[in-house]
């Protein structure tokens, strides 16, 4: 009898979401065994309503300071800009961070389990069982988030980094290079390797192949993120530059 496969079926989804910080690779050893997205989801929506709701005065300011220097933009419309900056409505805030979220952890495991199985050939691997590894592995950058969001309030201002970004204070996502380095923070290096893990476990992978579903999936996004900040900058009339 296999005692080590019997235990590693028995830990609770909780034992796994501990694990998923200290040991991942039981974590999601685990997590194919037994897999679970209902929980993950829960955490994911509590912890990004928290993370949006706790830093939204600082996080609509750090955008208005963006925006305040468009030379295309109609004054009043600034001045609704400022205004609403100025007094930020937690409410949607938190909705919208409970609901994005999730809905991008959606898109991310559409594209892992389309890779998976039709790039690297793992078939049979259920797509609601991909869902809850990418939530899984996604509470590193969330614990991260959360953690900025405290770190925001204390200094009072959106632009705190926990990576690279740090070394270039004063400047805001109109750099294109700062908004790389502070997407491309410590708990964004951590998630990226507990993807791969993930990955490599659900889809019975080798770590390299997991790891390189975990890259291509957060270098799409942050292409997808930063050039859609870039674009809606430079339509909004914000100067923007690489430095």
């Amino acid at each position: 009898m296999n005692m080590e496969g019997t235990a590693v079926a028995q830990k609770s989804i909780w034992g796994m979401i501990g694990d998923v910080f200290l040991a991942p690779t039981k974590a999601f050893e685990a997590f194919k065994q037994k897999p679970n997205w209902l929980v993950p989801l829960i955490i994911i929506m509590v912890l990004s309503a928290a993370t949006a709701g706790i830093a939204y005065k600082q996080n609509a300011m750090g955008q208005w300071d963006m925006m305040k220097t468009s030379t295309t933009l109609p004054d009043q419309v600034k001045a609704n800009m400022e205004r609403d900056a100025r007094n930020p409505n937690p409410t949607g805030a938190i909705i919208g961070g409970a609901v994005t979220f999730p809905i991008i952890t959606l898109i991310v495991a559409l594209i892992a389990w389309g890779l998976g199985s039709f790039v690297f050939g793992a078939k049979d691997v259920k797509y609601s069982h991909v869902w809850g590894a990418v939530m899984m592995a996604n509470l590193i950058p969330i614990a991260g988030g959360l953690l900025r969001s405290f770190l925001i309030v204390a200094k009072d201002s959106m632009w705190v980094s926990l990576g690279p970004a740090a070394l270039m204070p004063g400047k805001t996502f109109t750099s294109l290079l700062y908004g790389i380095l502070y997407m491309t923070d410590v708990f964004s290096i951590w998630g990226i390797i507990v993807s791969g893990i993930a990955f490599s476990a659900v889809f019975g992978l080798s770590r390299g192949k997991g790891m390189t579903i975990s890259i291509i999936l957060f270098l799409f996004g942050l292409t997808l993120f930063m050039g859609a900040t870039q674009i809606g900058l430079s339509f909004a009339g914000v100067e923007t530059s690489f430095f």
